[in-house]
C-alpha cells in the first residue's frame, strides 16, 4: 500500500472511531453504563453494529475510550495555558475558564469522564482492562498536577490560600465540574453565552482559593 493511501486509510479509521466514541458518550451520558448497549450506540450513530464491532469488542472498551478522549481534550487545551506567561492567578484563571468551557462544549464526553469509572464496571471488567485503567488514572493525575503546580506557585507568591496544592485542587474542580450536572447544552446556544456562564463560574471558584487582600 502506498504511503499516501496508508495515511488516508489511517485517518479515515481514526475519524470513524472518533464518531463512534462520541455517539457512545451520548448514550452513556443519557442511560449510564449498565443500561447502555452496542445496539443503542449503533442506533445513535445511524450505523450497524458491525461498524462498531470492527473497532470494539465490548461496550467496556468503548467506555474506556470515552474517558481517554475526554482527558486528551483537556490535556491538549490546558497544558499550554499552564505554561504561559503571567502570574499564577492569571494562569489558573485561564485554565479554570477553559476547563469549564470544554465541559460545556464537549458535554457528553466530559460528563461521562466526570462521573468516573462506575463501580459495577470496575468490579466486572477491571481484571481484563488493567492497561486502560492505568492509562486513565495516569492521565487524570497528570491533569490534576497541571493545576497543582500553578496553585503551588501561587501559594509561594502569596496569591492563594496556604493549603497543600493537591488538596486545593479538590474544591476548585468540585465547583467547576458541577456544571456537568446542571448545564444542558442547546443546539442554537451561542458561544458567547457559554463563555459568560463559564466566566461567572470561574470567578466564583477562584474566590475560594484567592488569599484575601488587605486594603
Amino acid at each position: 500500500m502506498q504511503p499516501a493511501l496508508t495515511s488516508r486509510v489511517t485517518e479515515d479509521a481514526s475519524q470513524s472511531r472518533n464518531q463512534i466514541i462520541r455517539a457512545a458518550a451520548e448514550v452513556f451520558m443519557e442511560f449510564g453504563y449498565a443500561a447502555s448497549t452496542i445496539d443503542a450506540v449503533a442506533e445513535r450513530l445511524g450505523a450497524t453494529k458491525g461498524r462498531i464491532y470492527h473497532y470494539y469488542r465490548s461496550k467496556a472498551e468503548l467506555y474506556f475510550d470515552v474517558q481517554i478522549l475526554a482527558m486528551e481534550l483537556l490535556l491538549a487545551e490546558i497544558g499550554p495555558l499552564a505554561r504561559m506567561e503571567g502570574t499564577p492567578e492569571q494562569r489558573l484563571r485561564r485554565m479554570a475558564l477553559r476547563h469549564t468551557e470544554i465541559l460545556m462544549i464537549e458535554s457528553a464526553t466530559q460528563k461521562v469522564a466526570v462521573q468516573g469509572l462506575e463501580r459495577n464496571l470496575l468490579a466486572a471488567e477491571a481484571a481484563r482492562h488493567v492497561k486502560s485503567l492505568r492509562q486513565i488514572v495516569r492521565m487524570r493525575d497528570e491533569y490534576e498536577q497541571l493545576f497543582a503546580e500553578v496553585i503551588d506557585q501561587g501559594i509561594r507568591a502569596g496569591e492563594f490560600v496556604d493549603l497543600p496544592p493537591r488538596l486545593a485542587t479538590k474544591p476548585l474542580f468540585g465547583t467547576l465540574n458541577w456544571v456537568t450536572v446542571w448545564f444542558t447544552p442547546r443546539k442554537l446556544q451561542r458561544r458567547e453565552d457559554l463563555t459568560a456562564i463559564a466566566t461567572t463560574l470561574t470567578d466564583y471558584a477562584m474566590r475560594g482559593i484567592l488569599k484575601e487582600r488587605v486594603p
